[in-house]
């Protein structure tokens, strides 16, 4: 009896292993013709539409190559591309092998079919949640007019210590120690060149009892481009060293934002050196020197003990201490002693 259970049991785990391994199975299998008829003439209707963009598509590149050996306007040649991306995206946008590899994160973005597929995946949820929180927890406009930033055209993920870090989470201040690592996800084929800034919007100032920016970071001339959008940040030109984040004791939650910059000219035009310091205003810099915002990332965090040691080893100062001002009672004189009932006024 026990025997046969366990064979049924063994059975029964197999099928499901076999379930789980065609549902995440590693390598697109064409579905089964000859079947359905109507399904076998959806798959026919499919395939002539697929053969006659693709042929539209050869002679729009055809077309492209002539006006650029003539030498055509930039504006021309950018309208001509444009006419044979969106044919090549619609010669494959059916195609059921495409739609499998796009669910399954497998993006070719040499083909436009996949980097049309990718930016709408960006363009979708994660970048809804990005501009809700933005907006949401003030990073626009407390940084810059949301007018001027538009939408961000690139995904940026940021990477610290402890993963890819979700726009606007709270992060402890040791997982952002060293540097995050930069990912930008940008749709240009040509590689363009980029400023990376990261700026506490919440740094205290006593002076003028409120709250200021304070730049923790800046990197230009990071290269980036729809085939590399791994920011290689030891190529670029470090214009203000790292400071790991530094939360003050006392102070309510600080927001890091990441922005990645692009630079003049379409990303041509390199920035070697800067008048720069922390205590620059993100809007100022950005028009002094023409730069275009195309990424956003932003993460939080609050004092904890780690806090002490950026100041003790990185800024060389004790670590401040901010808290409510305590107000003497009414009752209690400048000796501190109750005062009588009647000089209590």
């Amino acid at each position: 009896m026990h025997a046969i259970t366990r064979t049924l049991r063994h059975r029964l785990f197999s099928t499901q292993r076999m379930a789980l391994a065609v549902r995440h199975q590693s390598t697109y299998k064409q579905p089964a013709t000859g079947v359905n008829p109507a399904y076998d003439e959806a798959l026919e209707v499919i395939r002539a539409y697929s053969e006659q963009k693709a042929h539209e598509a050869t002679l729009a590149h055809t077309e492209l190559q002539k006006a650029q050996d003539a030498g055509t306007d930039s504006s021309t040649l950018r309208a001509l591309k444009k006419a044979w991306f969106d044919l090549r995206v619609e010669s494959r946008i059916n195609d059921g092998e495409v739609l499998w590899n796009a669910r399954n994160g497998r993006f070719d973005l040499t083909e436009p079919v996949y980097e049309h597929l990718k930016q709408n995946e960006w363009q979708g949820r994660p970048l809804e949640i990005l501009m809700q929180r933005l907006l949401q927890m003030f990073v626009l406009p407390d940084m810059l007019d949301p007018r001027f930033v538009g939408t961000p055209e690139s995904q940026l993920n940021l990477q610290l210590a402890r993963g890819v870090v979700e726009p606007g989470s709270v992060v402890d201040p040791s997982s952002a120690k060293e540097r995050p690592g930069i990912e930008l996800m940008t749709f240009h084929d040509e590689p363009r060149l980029h400023t990376i800034v990261m700026v506490d919007l919440d740094e205290p100032c006593e002076a003028e009892q409120t709250f200021r920016e304070q730049f923790h970071w800046i990197v230009s001339n990071v290269s980036a481009s729809k085939m590399q959008n791994t920011a290689d940040l030891d190529k670029g030109t470090e214009l203000l060293a790292y400071v790991p984040p530094h939360p003050a004791h006392g102070t309510p939650m600080h927001r890091y934002v990441v922005a990645v910059l692009e630079q003049p000219e379409d990303g041509q035009q390199r920035l070697d050196s800067a008048q720069v310091s922390r205590d620059m205003n993100m809007r100022d810099f950005v028009t002094e020197h023409s730069l275009r915002v195309v990424g956003l990332s932003f993460f939080r965090a609050e004092w904890n003990e780690s806090v002490d040691d950026v100041y003790r080893d990185v800024l060389k100062q004790a670590a401040p201490r901010y808290g409510p001002i305590t107000m003497p009672p009414k009752n209690v004189g400048p000796d501190g002693r109750m005062k009588y009932a009647y000089e209590n006024r």
